[in-house]
């Protein structure tokens, strides 16, 4: 009977030992000051409570979840890319706007009616102002464009 007891002790005793358990005493005294919480009674009024808790309950999963974290920070730079390219599409469409808005203005400048001597000085200066409208489009479109072909680039390597 005996070593009946004692294996079952030894049972029982096992897994308890596997996890250390800790307790930890505070007293709560309610003072005309207000609480006070304290590792000693504070008066007779004190409250004991015990905290209790076990080690190696806590412990992280044994799972690592690199690759997942990896995937979730790569979707949201391809997202953040993404948006920044639909932003410079925007800009080339605006960009577009505004030339063809200059062009324009500057052809109405011909349909007014004028003289035959005001028609050319004022042909030759729409001529030059469309030149300038168009190198600087061109030099604006060309940037964005660059960086367009910069993000689709890394768009690609990100998937």
């Amino acid at each position: 009977m005996q070593k009946h007891t004692l294996f079952l002790c030894a049972v029982m005793v096992c897994p308890l030992s596997l996890q250390a358990k800790n307790a930890t005493t505070y007293y709560k005294c309610v003072t005309k000051n207000g609480t006070i919480f304290s590792q000693f009674p504070c008066n007779d009024n004190a409250t004991a409570y015990t905290i209790n808790t076990v080690s190696g309950i806590n412990t992280a999963p044994a799972q690592d979840y690199t690759k997942e974290l990896n995937a979730l920070e790569r979707e949201r730079i391809v997202l953040d890319l993404q948006a920044e390219l639909r932003s410079n599409t925007n800009k080339l469409a605006i960009i577009k706007r505004k030339k063809d808005r200059a062009e324009y203005n500057q052809q109405q400048r011909l349909n007014r009616i004028l003289d035959d001597e005001d028609k050319k000085l004022i042909s030759k200066d729409i001529t030059k102002q469309l030149k300038i409208i168009n190198k600087d489009h061109k030099k604006q479109t060309t940037e964005i464009e660059k960086r367009i072909k910069k993000l689709e680039k890394k768009i690609a390597s990100y998937q």
